[in-house]
C-alpha cells in the first residue's frame, strides 16, 4: 500500500508540473517514476504505468518533438499491449491514434495506414464508447488514405465497413461518420464513372441524414455535378434548385460557398448557350 501511495503521489506531482507547462521538470518526474517502478511486480501499479508513458508522450507532442513522442508510444505499446485492462483501454486507443498522427507528421499519411489497421484489429470488439469513437475515426481514416492513394475499390470497401458497422446506432457522433462515408464513397464511384451508384449514395445522405447539413449540402452539390457530366441538364438544375432553396438561409460559410457554387453550376449551361 505504501508503494501505491508513493506512486500516486509522484504521478500527481508530474501531472501538476505538466498542467503548469513546466515540461522539462515534468519529463524528469515521469522518468523518475519509470526508474522506480518500471520493474515492479505490484499489479495495481503495473495497471497504471501506461499512463506514465502516455503523459510523457503528450509533453513531447506539445513540444512538437514528434520523433521522441513516437519513441514513447512505441515503448508503451510494445511493453503493455498484451496486458490491456478495462481501465487502460482508452490509453492504448489514444496511443495508437496519436502514433498514427506522429507518423503522418514525420513521413506521410500512407505510412500511418498499418498503425490504424493494427489498432482496429486489436480493439474493434471493444465495448467502451470512448474507444469506439477512436475506432470509427481510424476506420474512416483508413478509407480516406486508401482513396488518396488511388486504391479506389479498396477505399469503397473500407467506407462500407464504417457504414455497415455504425448505420444502426442512435449516437450522433457515429452517424456523422456514416454520412461522411456515404458521401466519400459516392465520390469514389464518380471517379470510377459508376454514376448511378454515386447518385444512389448521394440520395441516401439527402434522404436519411438531414441533421448533418454539411454532408447533405455536399451530397446535393456533388449529385448535381454528376448529372452535369451525364448531360442531364433538367435534373441537374432541379437538384441545384433544391440545394439553393434548402440552404440559402443557412449562415455557415462552408454551406454558403456550396450554395454559390450550385448557383454558378445551374447557370453555366444557360450562359454557354447565350455566348457567340
Amino acid at each position: 500500500m505504501e508503494n501505491l501511495d508513493s506512486f500516486y503521489s509522484l504521478m500527481s506531482k508530474a501531472s501538476s508540473l505538466t498542467k503548469e507547462k513546466k515540461y522539462e521538470e515534468a519529463l524528469r518526474a515521469y522518468d523518475d517514476i519509470l526508474v522506480k517502478y518500471l520493474d515492479t511486480k505490484d499489479e495495481s501499479i503495473i495497471e497504471y504505468l501506461p499512463y506514465t508513458f502516455y503523459n510523457k508522450a503528450l509533453i513531447y507532442a506539445h513540444k512538437k518533438e514528434y520523433e521522441k513522442e513516437l519513441e514513447v508510444y512505441n515503448e508503451l505499446l510494445s511493453r503493455f499491449i498484451s496486458n490491456v485492462s478495462p481501465n487502460s483501454e482508452i490509453i492504448f486507443a489514444k496511443a495508437y491514434m496519436n502514433k498514427a498522427i506522429c507518423i503522418q507528421e514525420l513521413k506521410d499519411e500512407k505510412e500511418s495506414l498499418d498503425i490504424y489497421k493494427e489498432f482496429v484489429q486489436n480493439f474493434e470488439n471493444c465495448l467502451d464508447e470512448k474507444v469506439l469513437e477512436d475506432i470509427v475515426q481510424a476506420k474512416y481514416n483508413i478509407a480516406h488514405i486508401l482513396g488518396d492513394n488511388e486504391q479506389i475499390e479498396e477505399s469503397i470497401k473500407a467506407y462500407d465497413d464504417v457504414i455497415d458497422l455504425f448505420k444502426d446506432t442512435k449516437e450522433k457522433y457515429f452517424l456523422e461518420f456514416v454520412a461522411k462515408s456515404l458521401v466519400n464513397k459516392a465520390n469514389k464511384y464518380k471517379e470510377l464513372f459508376e454514376f448511378e451508384k454515386a447518385i444512389e449514395s448521394f440520395d441516401k445522405v439527402i434522404k436519411e441524414f438531414s441533421s448533418f447539413e454539411k454532408q447533405v449540402a455536399i451530397a446535393y452539390h456533388n449529385k448535381a455535378t454528376v448529372l452535369a457530366e451525364l448531360q442531364d441538364e433538367k435534373q441537374m438544375k432541379k437538384v441545384c434548385d433544391e440545394l439553393i432553396e434548402k440552404f440559402s438561409n443557412v449562415h455557415d460559410e462552408f454551406i454558403m460557398n456550396i450554395v454559390s457554387s450550385a448557383e454558378v453550376l445551374k447557370d453555366k449551361d444557360t450562359f454557354n448557350k447565350n455566348c457567340f
